[in-house]
C-alpha cells in the first residue's frame, strides 16, 4: 500500500470534476483528480458541449433582459414535480456568477444562437441561456493534447452553433472535414469544452490522474477521510471527497434496477458505470429518483463507428427522427409520438397495456425512404451518404415490415395514413411539426415528407437515457445520509447527483451547466471547512 494525501479529491475528469478541480485549486486547495478511463472527459467530451445559464452577463452585454424571476419559471414548469427549491435557488443565483468565474479563469465563453426547447413555457427566452466555448487546439495541451475522449466522426470539431442544420447540413460537413485536414488538433463541442478545462486545470497546477479508478472511500471519525483505488493507493483528502464520475448509464445492473426499459443502450462511454453512487450508498448515503425524467431518448449503435468493440448509442431525436421521409413505429406499425418533438416520445415509451401485460412502444423502428437517404444524415454519416448494409432494407413497406417483425398490414396503414398528411402539410396523428412545445425549429413544411420512393428501410431504435437516480445532495452538493443529514466530507457534482435543481424535465444545456455551478459550490464548502 502507498500512501499520500491533499485537500481534495475528484473523482472523475468530466466537466464537474475539473470545474470542482480548478475551483478548488483557486481557493488554494491542493487538489487530484482522478479519472477510471484511459481518457479525460467521460460523458461531457461527447455532449453538444452547451451550458443553459439564464440571466448571464454575456446575454445582458448583447442587450438581453432575462432576469432571475423568468429563470426561476422557466425552470419550475420545466422541473415540474421534480424539483428541489432549495437546490433550484441556489443553481439560479450561482449559475451566472459561475459563468464568470470560469471566464476569469481563462475559459471562453460565447452566446450561443439556440433557443429553450420550450418556447412557450412560462418564463422561456428565444436565446441567450445557452452559451458554448469556441474551438481550440489540441496543441495547447502539449503532451496531455491526446487524453481528451474524442467522439466518432470529424463534427467535434466544429460547435454547434457555427453553422445552421447541424449533422444534415453539407456545408457543416465540409466546414468540419476541411478543418480535419488542416488543423487535425482543433476541437470544438464536448471535446473543445474538456480540452479547455483540462488547459486551465494542468496550468493551475492540479494533479490529473488517467487510469486510475477508484475501489471504495474511507471514513474516520464519522467523516469521509479519502479514497482507495483500485491499484491499492490511500489518499487522504483533508476537507472532502467529490464524487464526479457521472451516472450510471452503462452498467446493465444499474440501469435494469432503476429504469425498467428493455434493450437499453447506452449512450455513455464504458466508464461511466454509477461507481460513484455505489460507493457512496457502502457510506450511508441516500439517493433520489427523478420521476417522470424526460431526459429519455431514442437511438441505436453504428457498429461502424467502434469495428473492434461496441459503439456507443447515437441520439435519433435530434437527427433522423424530426426529418422528413421518417417516422417511428412500434411492433403494431403504429406511431405512437410526435417525431419531431423528442420529449413527446418519452412517455410513450413507458407507456404500459395492463391488458397486454407489455410496454407497446418498446421494441420500436425507425423507418425511412430513399429521399431521406439522398438528402439527410443517418448514423454519423453526411447527408446523402450510402445507407449501411447493416440496415434492412426492401423494395416495399409490407415485405420491409416482415423483414423487422412489424404486422405488416398495420404497418403498410400508417404509411398510407402519413403520406396523406404529409402531403397535406398536416399531422392530423400526432401534430408533428405544429406543436410551440417542440425544438421550436420545426413546422410541418420542414419535418413532414411522405414516405414514397423505393427502397424503404428501417432500425430498430434502443431507450436510453440520463440516468434517472443519483445521490441526493443538498444546495451546498454535500451527499446526504439515508438519516437525512449531510455527510461530513462527501460531495457530488454532475450527473453523479440527483438532478433535482432541474427536476423532471429536460433542456440543451442544465447538465454541463449544473455541473459547473455546484463543482464551485462544492469549492467554496470545502474551503470554508464545510
Amino acid at each position: 500500500m502507498t500512501q499520500r494525501a491533499c485537500d481534495v479529491v475528484v473523482i472523475g475528469a468530466g466537466c464537474a470534476g475539473l470545474a470542482t478541480a480548478i475551483a478548488a485549486r483557486s481557493m488554494d486547495l491542493d487538489c487530484i483528480v482522478l479519472e477510471k478511463a484511459a481518457t479525460f472527459g467521460g460523458g461531457s467530451a461527447i455532449s453538444s458541449g452547451y451550458l443553459w445559464v439564464g440571466a448571464n452577463h454575456l446575454h445582458a452585454a448583447a442587450g438581453g433582459t432575462d432576469t432571475p424571476e423568468a429563470v426561476a419559471a422557466y425552470l419550475r414548469y420545466v422541473g415540474a414535480d421534480g424539483i428541489d427549491e432549495a437546490r433550484m435557488a441556489a443553481f439560479i443565483k450561482e449559475a451566472p456568477r459561475a459563468l464568470r468565474f470560469f471566464e476569469s479563469a481563462g475559459i471562453p465563453f460565447r452566446v450561443s444562437p439556440r433557443i429553450d426547447h420550450y418556447g412557450a413555457a412560462p418564463g422561456a427566452m428565444a436565446g441567450g441561456r445557452i452559451v458554448d466555448t469556441p474551438p481550440i487546439d489540441a496543441a495547447l495541451l502539449g503532451d496531455q493534447g491526446g487524453q481528451v475522449l474524442l467522439p466518432a466522426g470529424p463534427l467535434f470539431r466544429l460547435a454547434g452553433s457555427t453553422l445552421p442544420g447541424g449533422a444534415n447540413s453539407p456545408a457543416f460537413w465540409a466546414a468540419a472535414e476541411q478543418a480535419a485536414r488542416e488543423q487535425p488538433g482543433l476541437r470544438a463541442s464536448g471535446a473543445g469544452l474538456i480540452t479547455w478545462l483540462v488547459k486551465v486545470a494542468a496550468e493551475r497546477g492540479v494533479t490529473l490522474r488517467t487510469n486510475a479508478a477508484v475501489e471504495r472511500l474511507t471514513m474516520a471519525d464519522g467523516r469521509i477521510s479519502g479514497v482507495v483505488t483500485v491499484g491499492g493507493v490511500t489518499i487522504t483528502a483533508r476537507r472532502g471527497v467529490v464524487i464526479a464520475s457521472g451516472g450510471y448509464e452503462s452498467s446493465p445492473t444499474l440501469v435494469q434496477r432503476y429504469e425498467a426499459l428493455p434493450d437499453w443502450q447506452s449512450m455513455f462511454p464504458d466508464s461511466i458505470a454509477g461507481d460513484g453512487m455505489v460507493m457512496a450508498m457502502e457510506c450511508g448515503a441516500a439517493t433520489q429518483v427523478i420521476g417522470n425524467n424526460l431526459s429519455l431518448f431514442l437511438g441505436f449503435r453504428n457498429p461502424d463507428e467502434a469495428p473492434d468493440g461496441v459503439a456507443l448509442c447515437r441520439l435519433s431525436g435530434t437527427q433522423e427522427l424530426p426529418a422528413p421521409h421518417t417516422i417511428t413505429v412500434n411492433r403494431h406499425g403504429r406511431r405512437f409520438a410526435d417525431e419531431s418533438f423528442f420529449q413527446a416520445m418519452a412517455p410513450a415509451l413507458r407507456h404500459f397495456d395492463v391488458v397486454a401485460r407489455t410496454q407497446p412502444n418498446l421494441p420500436c423502428w425507425l423507418i425511412f425512404d430513399q429521399q431521406f437517404a439522398d438528402h439527410s444524415s443517418f448514423g454519423g454519416r453526411p447527408p446523402g451518404a450510402e445507407i449501411p448494409r447493416w440496415v434492412h432494407q426492401a423494395p416495399d413497406i409490407p415485405t420491409l415490415g416482415r423483414q423487422l417483425g412489424i404486422d405488416a398490414d398495420g404497418l403498410a396503414e400508417t404509411v398510407r395514413t402519413f403520406n396523406a398528411d404529409a402531403r397535406n402539410g398536416v399531422d392530423r396523428g400526432f401534430g408533428r411539426g405544429h406543436s410551440a412545445w417542440g425544438l421550436n425549429r420545426y413546422d410541418p413544411r420542414s419535418t413532414l415528407g411522405p414516405l414514397e420512393a423505393a427502397p424503404f428501410y428501417g432500425i430498430q431504435l434502443h431507450p436510453t437515457a440520463l440516468s434517472s437516480a443519483g445521490l441526493l445532495a443538498d444546495a451546498e452538493a454535500r451527499v446526504t445520509h439515508l438519516r437525512g443529514h449531510p455527510i461530513p466530507g462527501l460531495f457530488a457534482v454532475g450527473n453523479a447527483a440527483a438532478r433535482t435543481e432541474t427536476g423532471s424535465g429536460y433542456q440543451t444545456g442544465y447538465s454541463l451547466a449544473s455541473g459547473l455551478t455546484f463543482g464551485l459550490i462544492a469549492a467554496r464548502c470545502m474551503a470554508g471547512g464545510g
